[in-house]
């Protein structure tokens, strides 16, 4: 099999696997009486990123993730065509996973667990002063998170200096930042784990979600930004500067 084709079945097939457990986890607490705890929620999805991109780093740098995506891109680690198909795999293997869930569950429980995607709960899209505040703070909340989980990712999976553990540091990233954000924004740290679910969240009745435009700058920005800026902290801050980017994989 050709390794770009090789590629992107990874990227399709992680992130498929990784908002599958993550949403599908948070669909599931909906069933139960008392529903499970946050814990049991970024345990979930911690464990199965560190699992998943343990197995799919070594066919692809896409890390299952848009933002970390258009990230090496932009520092020119991937051209674009190539960065073009693994978001589009990503998103596709998202959307995927969110058909499954609306397959699987009752309306009645995705309108409540808002089909397993993040939200913020208190926005409120008609009210001009909430609506603004809610979009700066869940951006900025995005923005933190996705920069925390690509810290990792640098700190482990890029830098030539790390000490093979996979994607465990990553997978435990992950899993705090959905402890701390997932009141806030559900913390998603990541544009597919967002877009799957919201996007059949749409065809369950009884379902009422902020804007698209508001999300998209939420869940698409916030994480592009923050992953933008680990990059740039990582580059300048911590490696080595007679080495520089040369100590990336």
């Amino acid at each position: 099999m050709d390794n770009k084709l090789r590629m992107y079945l990874a990227e399709l097939i992680g992130t498929f696997i990784l908002v599958l457990v993550g949403a599908g986890t948070v669909c599931a607490s909906g069933l139960a009486s008392p529903p499970l705890p946050v814990t049991a929620l970024a345990l979930a999805e911690g464990f199965t990123l560190a699992a998943v991109l343990t197995v799919t780093f070594h066919v692809s740098t896409g890390c299952l993730n848009p933002a970390i995506t258009v990230m090496l891109w932009v520092f020119k680690r991937i051209d674009s065509a190539q960065a073009g198909w693994l978001i589009l795999m990503q998103l596709l293997g998202g959307a995927l996973a969110g058909l499954v869930l609306r397959l699987t569950f009752a309306d009645g429980v995705l309108a409540a667990m808002h089909a397993g995607a993040p939200y913020l709960k208190a926005f409120n899209p008609e009210n001009d002063t909430i609506g603004l505040s809610r979009l700066i703070s869940g951006t900025a909340f995005e923005l933190f998170l996705t920069c925390l989980v690509a810290l990792a990712i640098f700190a482990t999976l890029f830098d030539r200096r790390a000490p093979r553990l996979g994607g465990l540091i990553v997978g435990l990233a992950q899993a705090a930042a959905v402890l701390f954000g997932y009141r806030f924004t559900g913390g998603a740290a990541n544009p597919a784990r967002w877009f799957g679910p919201a996007l059949w969240e749409a065809t369950v009745h009884g379902a009422a979600r902020p804007s698209w435009l508001a999300e998209v700058v939420i869940y698409g920005g916030g994480p592009i930004l923050g992953a933008l800026l680990a990059a740039a902290l990582y580059v300048n801050l911590i490696l080595p500067p007679e080495k520089g980017t040369e100590s990336l994989r």
